[in-house]
């Protein structure tokens, strides 16, 4: 299975796990075609990511949305930019730029019109984020 399918099954899931408001993957019921998928490293580390840290997570992207409230971001949209900021925050493997670029595929096949402009933009300031946390030295 490739990487971008894995994303997209694991997307899937975190969508789910929205609507059930459990964001614990080991406590849900996933539709069979997604239970392969949690068989999968890439998408274990992100779900795991996903459980352990969704609250910050979340506030990552609370942070980087651009004259929108979180709570006005539509569930698919906000199931890939979860997918994503655990991935660039928590998944060491996969490089912060390829999670941009393919969670960008992944809005234009499952957002609206326009979501991949609004994906790739709190994206990419989330990457800016990330990058001035690393650069800044850690305080004693």
């Amino acid at each position: 299975m490739d990487r971008e399918l894995i994303r997209e099954k694991t997307m899937q899931l975190i969508y789910q796990m929205d609507i059930n408001n459990e964001f614990d993957f080991s406590k849900m019921i996933p539709v069979e075609e997604n239970l392969k998928i949690m068989n999968k490293v890439q998408a274990l580390s992100t779900l795991e990511a996903i459980r352990d840290h969704i609250s910050e997570i979340d506030e990552m992207i609370r942070q980087n949305l651009d004259k929108w409230s979180f709570d006005r971001v539509a569930k698919t949209d906000l199931a890939i930019l979860r997918n994503a900021v655990a991935e660039m925050m928590f998944v060491d493997s996969i490089p912060v730029k390829v999670s941009i670029n393919e969670t960008v595929k992944l809005s234009k096949k499952y957002g609206e019109a326009k979501s991949y402009a609004f994906v790739n933009s709190v994206l990419s300031k989330v990457e800016k984020s990330l990058n001035q946390n690393k650069a800044k030295p850690e305080e004693d």
